[in-house]
């Protein structure tokens, strides 16, 4: 659940530009390609998109850096599943590690969106900001989803219960995982309002004239250090449920996982062709 959010909110802090640069392929486009698209897309001069092409390049660069990131997390939770008991220093400094390659991405998104928002015109500003809108909304109603027949926020207890059908678990052992689920939706509330905290910013500049990039800058490293604060809690928290399963209910995860993760790439692959 917390190393989900890990990547949430790091989307969430390049939103500015990422719903720019969305689509890949197996064999992925050059930034050239990637910023003709975005001109296109954005209705851009020849003067402007020239003046984007070295941001486009730059974002586009560390777009396969986030990527790597997120891959390595991905098969080194992997790797804790399989053994027989979790590196809890181990993993947690590699979280540490990882997240902290983050930040120096953070000055490059608040350039980036400045540059991008100082060619939009007000139009395409206003489209954006109705776009960025929506997707907040989706997530606001995200958990709802998880208990599709009610209108009501679910219970830590209700939540717990899902998770114990899901995994097949013992009377037991979704006793011993409620503490956790209890602690880790206090932490989701807390991690997605500094995530709306984002979208609300982001969406707030593409309404006004101008760039506020010192604003920006500090609201992104808000929600780079949120999320740096709860490291030791996400590898507490991985551990605490390695040795609450069995090691069949492991393999059971660690079958689905990599599931996904075959899933995802297929995706990936075939995203480019949507830019047309």
């Amino acid at each position: 659940m917390l190393s989900k959010l890990f990547w949430k909110i790091s989307a969430a802090m390049f939103i500015g530009f990422g719903i720019l640069l969305t689509g890949c392929a197996k064999d992925d486009p050059s930034s050239e390609e990637v910023n003709a698209v975005i001109a296109e897309r954005l209705d851009l001069t020849e003067e402007q998109a020239a003046r984007v092409q070295p941001v486009t390049a730059q974002i586009w660069a560390e777009r396969e850096t986030f990527r790597t990131l997120r891959t390595s997390l991905y098969d080194q939770i992997l790797v804790q599943l399989k053994n027989e008991s979790v590196d809890q220093e181990e993993l947690q400094n590699m979280l540490y590690t990882s997240w902290n390659q983050m930040e120096p991405m953070i000055p490059k998104a608040v350039n980036a969106f400045s540059e991008y928002h100082a060619v939009l015109s007000e139009e395409k500003r206003n489209e954006l900001s109705e776009k960025l809108e929506n997707r907040r909304e989706r997530i606001t109603q995200g958990r709802r989803g998880f208990w599709r027949f009610s209108d009501e926020e679910p219970t830590a207890e209700e939540i717990n219960g899902k998770i114990a059908d899901r995994l097949d678990l013992t009377p037991e052992q979704e006793t011993e995982m409620l503490p956790l689920t209890e602690k880790l939706l206090i932490e989701r509330e807390e991690i997605q309002q500094v995530r709306l905290s984002i979208f609300d910013e982001v969406i707030l500049q593409l309404n006004n004239e101008s760039a506020d990039t010192t604003r920006l800058e500090s609201n992104l490293r808000s929600g780079w250090d949120a999320i740096h604060q709860r490291i030791p809690l996400a590898a507490e928290t991985i551990a605490s449920v390695h040795a609450i399963l069995t090691e069949e209910q492991r393999a059971e995860i660690v079958e689905k996982m990599e599931r996904r993760k075959d899933r995802r790439e297929k995706r990936r692959q075939r995203r480019w062709h949507h830019w047309y």
